[in-house]
């Protein structure tokens, strides 16, 4: 059997930033193993240190088989990144690997591509690796790795077993931070119960003393001092357990799931009539025609997923319902308010802060603009941290803050596969708020349950 091992191996970009820490596990050619977590815990890290691509700070490594190593892709133009997947695809399973190494492999694959794939990988005579936050492909591995805080959990089963396990956990970890908070009240009252007696026992004793022969206040200031340091003693003890109990409360916090989001009410009713009307509509790249007589009406509140092969145009019809691009022939005209993401979601300025960025989006005073970032997870000097400095989730949720804080959230929202670069606590995040939204949406996705979770109610096939 061929294996990939890894004892005790550790990674850091430099001193104060240690990625992986002290990591073992192996990997075999029978089984196709997940591996998830959050944007920047160091999943595409851990596939370079088992390619070779780059080495750990300590530990050690054992490749007992022949590796194929597919990149993650960062191209953000749909028909190229679509295509380019599908060659590299090809590629890495063409080399008969004893174990392929797939970084977010489904990402810009459309449907029937995604079938294809799917059935490659399973049929696969060898092992696999795969980072993806892919839901519907996590359902069907033998077994998934989390990545968190730099270790390595392992669960024997696919998603769902995972979630199972992961949510038991957590509600086991609510309960310790819910003990926590029981603990510290529950000394402060002890703390406060032992002044309130320590001050009237010490008034007693002085009305004691001062009433005493001059022998016997010796005495008594004597057993005055030995009880007050007894008390102090008693105080200390009490202060450290205090201490204690924050310290864990703090280390479980990091443990809890980022808490969702609740999207403001609108004061505005959205706009109840056509937002969209595409008329007779052409478009072409030079000799490419992609749209030809094509017509379209878009109505208020309207769900709508647009689907079809890459190429098709869907990326392209959004461009030209947002007004970045023009037709080349017929008109598209809209109505309303109209926000377009794509998926690097470039909406923010990235020079600025996140509250200047929702200051200038809401046109809110900056008191207003802390409120709002704190309600989105940025609290405190979190929301001045700089918009090209945020990770992907970060950008995520300061988004979202700037596009549905505004007094005049959008009637109409455009969403380019708004998944393909979020963690799974991320995407279910904009599931959240995007079903507490009551405008209309337009959806281009891949993502088979983000779809689902989403209800679309009308089906566009390009």
């Amino acid at each position: 059997m061929a294996i990939i091992s890894l004892s005790k191996v550790s990674f850091d970009y430099d001193a104060n930033n240690n990625l992986l820490d002290d990591i073992s596990v192996v990997f075999n050619d029978t089984d196709i193993v997940a591996i998830v977590g959050d944007n920047g815990s160091g999943k595409s890290t851990l596939l370079k240190l088992i390619s070779g691509e780059i080495l750990p700070s300590s530990g050690t490594i054992t490749r007992n088989a022949t590796i194929a190593y597919l990149h993650q892709l960062n191209s953000h133009n749909g028909v190229s990144g679509g295509q380019r997947q599908l060659v590299e695809l090809s590629r890495v399973f063409d080399t008969h690997a004893d174990i392929l190494l797939l970084d977010e492999p489904t990402n810009n694959l459309d449907a029937n591509a995604r079938s294809v794939f799917f059935e490659k990988l399973f049929r696969y005579h060898g092992g696999a690796i795969v980072v993806s936050h892919d839901r519907d492909l996590l359902r069907r591995v033998s077994k998934i790795i989390e990545l968190r805080n730099g270790r390595l959990s392992v669960y024997g089963g696919n998603y769902d077993f995972y979630i199972s396990i992961r949510d038991g956990l957590r509600e086991s970890i609510e309960t310790k931070y819910i003990d926590t908070q029981k603990r510290i009240a529950r000394l402060n009252r002890t703390m406060l119960v032992a002044q309130s007696t320590r001050q009237h026992h010490d008034a007693k004793q002085r009305k004691d003393i001062s009433n005493s022969a001059a022998g016997s206040k010796m005495a008594a200031n004597a057993l005055r001092g030995k009880s007050q340091e007894t008390e102090s003693k008693r105080r200390n003890l009490i202060k450290r357990k205090i201490s204690e109990q924050i310290e864990l409360q703090k280390s479980l916090s990091s443990e809890l799931r980022t808490e969702q989001i609740k999207i403001p009410l609108p004061n505005k009713s959205f706009y109840p009539r056509e937002l969209v009307r595409i008329e007779n509509m052409g478009f072409a790249y030079g000799d490419k025609k992609i749209f030809e007589n094509f017509d379209l009406n878009i109505f208020g509140t309207e769900r709508i997923l647009l689907s079809g092969d890459n190429g098709s145009g869907k990326s392209t019809l959004l461009k030209l319902i947002s007004g970045e691009m023009l037709p080349t022939s017929g008109t598209v005209k809209t109505f309303g308010k109209i926000t377009y993401l794509n998926q690097d979601l470039s909406v923010l300025d990235t020079k600025k802060t996140i509250v200047d960025n929702i200051t200038e989006f809401a046109g809110v005073l900056q008191h207003d603009a802390h409120a709002i970032a704190a309600n989105f997870g940025f609290r405190g000097d979190a929301g001045r941290k700089r918009v090209s400095m945020l990770s992907g989730g970060e950008l995520l949720r300061a988004t979202l803050a700037v596009v549905f804080c505004s007094k005049n959230q959008p009637d109409l929202l455009l969403l380019d596969e708004p998944t393909n670069n979020l963690d799974i606590t991320s995407t279910e995040i904009l599931e959240n708020v995007l079903n507490q939204y009551s405008g209309a949406i337009v959806l281009v996705s891949h993502d088979v349950e983000f779809v689902s979770n989403l209800n679309m109610k009308k089906h566009l096939k390009l």
